[in-house]
This record gives C-alpha cells, structure tokens and sequence, in this order.
C-alpha cells in the first residue's frame, strides 16, 4: 500500500483536512484500501435534531454523513490521497428506510467502480441498534 493510502493519511483526510466533517466530529472506524471499504461513525448531537417530537436526525445529517464518508473511499481509488481535491460529487441518491436510533450513525462505503473519471460508491447507514436506516449511492467526479 502507497505511504499516502496509509491508515493514519486516510484518518487525516476524514477527521481533520476537511473543515465539514470536522465540524459534523465525523470519526474514522476502518478502511480497507486494497477492497475501496471504509466506515465511519458519527456522533449524534442535540444541533442535529431534526424532528424534535421524536428526537431524530435531520435528513440533512444523514445525507452528509453518506457524502463524506462516499468522498473519502472514492479517494481511495486514487494513487495519491493529496489528489482527493480533485474529487467532488456530481451525483448522490439518498433512500432514507426508518428513522434512526441512539447516540451515533454508522456508515459503510464500498467503491464499486472507479473509472478513469467517475468513481461509483454504494454506502449503508446504520443506527446503534445495528437498523439499516438510509442507502446511499454517490458518482464524484475526478479531476486527473
């Protein structure tokens, strides 16, 4: 695996050179460079409410925990993790399946076709309870 592909340079990426998901306090839990995986975990705050009858993310929440994570596996199809800035979404589908539950959103990202400049990435969303609670699937442009 390339120095740049490395564990710690992916966790960089998600957690701290993007100033969003720094904000959103998005979390790296794995990746798997080799297969294009990777998941992440955000923690829930009270800011991210949307339904405050029934305590529940925005959909906004979601829909930008599922880009974040998708941008960053679409970035592992790349040679260099210094070229992730040449990658942005041109497309993104979001089916939201139930309302989530608990403390934090977990996301799982696969790349499922990475061209010479569209990259595909399918990723699941699920709540603490294990619930698949939203389906995502992102095309991102890349700029070689």
């Amino acid at each position: 695996m390339p120095d740049t592909l490395h564990p710690d340079a992916v966790r960089a990426l998600v957690e701290q050179l993007i100033p969003f998901n720094r904000y959103l306090g998005l979390r790296l839990e794995s990746v798997d460079p080799a297969a294009g995986c990777l998941t992440t975990r955000l923690p829930l705050r009270p800011e991210f409410v949307g339904n405050a009858m029934r305590d529940i993310p925005h959909g906004g929440v979601v829909s930008a925990l599922i880009d974040a994570t998708a941008g960053a596996a679409a970035a592992l199809s790349l040679d260099d993790l210094a070229l992730a800035e040449r990658v942005a979404t041109i497309d993104m589908r979001v089916d939201y399946l139930r309302a989530a539950q608990g403390d934090q959103l977990h996301a799982s990202a696969r790349v499922m076709r990475s061209g010479r400049t569209v990259i595909v990435v399918r990723t699941d969303v699920t709540d603490d309870s294990g619930e698949l609670v939203a389906l995502g699937s992102n095309a991102f442009h890349v700029a070689r």
